[in-house]
């Protein structure tokens, strides 16, 4: 693939600070398989706070199901460098915001296919997207957990109650007499 090409792929698949380094289709199975790497070779050391550039070494964790392109499978190949810290002496991998924790698969990946079992059910879906029942089973309940353990803390309080929308807008309280 040529650099143009690379960078067209980043542009579509939109992974926050990562780039596409390398993509290949087989029009035969309906797949893409990417593999991307991050923008900056540089990390926040999670211990003491302070930034990285001394990659140690680099790890690719495959298989990683993200969401399909016209009709072709996407599975991704990412890049992760771990590094070491200078200041502390310690090893730290960055955390990947878009990788789904404990599945192999992206986040928006699992909040498509969780739409979509609302809607239906998992053995659908499984079928739908050519996985196995079980594991997507497994990789949504722990997703729902993962969201529903999460969204505690971004609740805010109730500020208003059975306020119509004009009365919010004049700024008089209730509508009813």
């Amino acid at each position: 693939m040529t650099g143009t090409s690379l960078q067209f792929w980043t542009g579509v698949l939109q992974l926050p600070n990562f780039v596409v380094v390398h993509c290949e289709e087989d029009s035969q199975q309906r797949r893409y398989c990417f593999t991307v790497a991050p923008e900056h070779r540089l990390g926040v050391c999670p211990h003491c706070n302070k930034t990285s550039d001394e990659v140690h070494q680099t790890r690719t964790r495959e298989r990683i199901q993200d969401l399909p392109i016209s009709g072709y499978a996407v599975e991704l190949k990412v890049r992760l460098g771990q590094f070491t810290c200078e200041h502390c002496h310690k090893a730290f991998t960055p955390a990947v915001p878009f990788l789904a924790e404990g599945a192999h698969a992206t986040e928006r990946f699992l909040e498509r296919t969780a739409a979509l079992i609302r809607s239906s059910d998992v053995a659908n879906v499984a079928r739908f997207f050519g996985l196995a029942e079980q594991t997507l089973g497994r990789w949504y309940y722990d997703y729902v957990e993962r969201r529903r353990t999460g969204s505690s803390e971004t609740l805010q309080p109730v500020r208003h109650i059975g306020l119509d929308e004009l009365s919010l807008k004049k700024n008089i309280g209730s509508s009813s007499p």
